[in-house]
């Protein structure tokens, strides 16, 4: 009896145990993976392969505090409120880090924590308590609010003795010939780094979570850090959405207003200007035609093709129900009336499809203008790069001002030509036959692309104002003014997240600049039951 009740008692405390600790076991819990052309070894290397952003030293990420407590910035319920989909310690994370957070190493300057590219684009969905990871999908991390908590993690621990001693003590253990001297003097001058880089990127616009003006920031990260030019900073004030990156690689443009083409070496160039724009770094001296990078060239070919091998995600029927035949029957007819002519359609089974993506004038479409508005308009001085070529030997010579893309693109070359066996190796690896890109008579245009998988892609539009596909079909008057982003739960009805506040969403405004959810009224004048039609088939992609 006694025995009995002894067990009871172990088994009591250990429902206890599991209620308390609840939170966490959810967040390590192993998640549902769809087809998606990717097996595990590919999805391990494509989560944890470097392309060389370098955040702060590795060894200060893994001990490092949040600013307001003694738990771990990288703790999974702090990474996961901010939006990172959690990782499985693995061969390739051995510290069990969220997808998309890798070491950089370096022989000279050490281990560095950075970001490559499935920290941006790998979505996830919740359906009845079933967790699916969206590989390739967008993301819902809140970038800026994780920069900021590592910003305010180092500034409170050099500050506070405590913290400051557990920090070091925890570095230095990996690192026996720093003193707390040295590891001071490198914090102050990463702690300045960071701050004139927050300073140069400060916006009146919240990005909020699944959002980041990419554009901007790289505009900033070039024309300001690697200039050495703060008076070239511009607010990069239109953040858009991380877009999904299945068949991105089949397409003849990227890029949300179609402004970069998919040829090669088009894709090497993209991933490489990507890399600055995640703290890669990057040296503009004077009369020099390459430029040393921390881009890692090599690997950004591997990771391009493994994004080529990449299909969208199915509707996941034995999770969020099955699909309604009649609704679908009649829902293909009226998207082919109302859709196809900009969203084609995609054979996922072509392992070497081409894909067009249709150009649609910004006059026609009608949504938000603020990205191509600043792309087009914006100008910044050029400094030491007056007088060289665009591409190097070769192009107009730049004036004393250029567009920021122009700076870029000159930039990424000399990157690239600094490493020019990786980068012919890492050209003839990616390399896939691709049309070539369309003729523009206008660069005031956005980027419709095929939507197959589009149900694992919410929020809508470019810069994420709409919620739901649903409410994409409503005339724009009668969408949400405001909603809330940051919930993964699956919305099987109207096919989005659901947009209800939880302790970690972010609110979208419509109201505010760049935000803008008009536009897109195609299909706006069904009525109600052709609506839903029309959302069952587009489950159906």
């Amino acid at each position: 009896m006694k025995k009995i009740t002894t067990l009871g008692l172990i088994f009591f405390r250990f429902l206890i145990l599991i209620a308390i600790s609840g939170i966490s076991m959810v967040a390590t819990a192993n998640p549902l993976h769809l087809e998606q052309g990717w097996d595990d070894k590919t999805r391990q290397q494509m989560y944890y392969t470097s392309f060389g952003s370098r955040f702060i030293p590795y060894d200060w990420f893994l001990v490092l505090e949040q600013a307001g407590s003694a738990e771990l910035l990288r703790s999974p319920e702090h990474m996961i409120a901010l939006g990172f989909v959690p990782g499985e310690v693995s061969e390739l994370n051995p510290d069990g880090l969220p997808v998309g957070l890798v070491r950089d190493g370096d022989k000279k300057q050490g281990d560095y924590i950075g970001l490559t590219c499935t920290a941006c684009h790998t979505g996830q969905v919740s359906i009845q308590g079933k967790t699916i990871h969206i590989d390739g999908g967008q993301a819902l991390i809140d970038f800026s609010r994780f920069e900021y908590s590592v910003l305010d993690s180092l500034k409170v621990t050099i500050a506070d003795v405590e913290k400051f001693s557990r920090f070091s003590r925890g570095v230095i253990e990996k690192n026996p010939v720093l003193t707390t001297d040295i590891l001071k003097q490198q914090m102050t001058k990463r702690i300045a780094g960071l701050e004139q880089r927050f300073a140069a990127n400060a916006t009146d616009v919240p990005y909020g979570k699944g959002r980041l003006d990419a554009f901007g920031q790289i505009f900033n990260a070039i024309a300001v850090e690697a200039l050495q030019l703060p008076e070239n900073a511009r607010a990069p004030d239109a953040p858009a959405s991380y877009p999904v990156l299945w068949d991105a690689s089949h397409l003849d443009v990227v890029q949300w207003n179609a402004s970069a083409p998919n040829q090669e070496p088009g894709p090497l160039f993209q991933n490489a200007i990507t890399v600055l724009a995640v703290y890669g770094t990057v040296s503009v001296p004077k009369n020099k035609l390459t430029y040393h990078s921390s881009i890692r060239i090599s690997n950004l070919g591997d990771l391009q093709s493994g994004f080529y091998k990449l299909t969208a995600p199915k509707w996941p029927s034995e999770y969020a129900g099955q699909l309604d035949a009649g609704k679908i029957a009649r829902g293909k007819s009226l998207y082919e009336q109302h859709c196809v002519q900009c969203h084609t359609y995609v054979d996922s089974t072509d392992a070497k499809r081409k894909l067009r993506a249709v150009l649609t004038p910004l006059a026609e479409v009608g949504t938000d203008p603020l990205i191509i508005d600043n792309f087009e308009n914006r100008r910044v001085k050029t400094g030491v790069l007056e007088g060289d070529h665009l591409l190097l030997v070769t192009g107009e010579k730049f004036s004393a001002e250029a567009k920021p893309i122009d700076l870029v693109t000159h930039t990424a070359a000399g990157a690239l030509v600094n490493q020019p066996w990786q980068s012919l190796k890492a050209i003839i690896n990616e390399h896939e036959s691709r049309y070539p890109k369309p003729e523009k008579s206008d660069n005031r245009v956005y980027k419709a692309r095929p939507i197959n998988g589009v149900w694992a892609s919410a929020p809508y539009l470019h810069n994420g104002s709409v919620p739901t596909i649903y409410d994409l079909l409503l005339p724009a008057a009668q969408r949400p003014v405001t909603f809330y982003v940051g919930n993964i739960e699956l919305d099987v009805t109207k096919v989005g997240h659901l947009a209800t506040e939880t302790p970690s969403t972010t609110l979208f405004d419509t109201r505010l600049r760049g935000n803008s959810n008009v536009g897109h009224e195609y299909g706006t004048q069904l009525n109600d039951e052709q609506r839903w039609d029309l959302v069952e088939y587009i489950k159906s992609l």
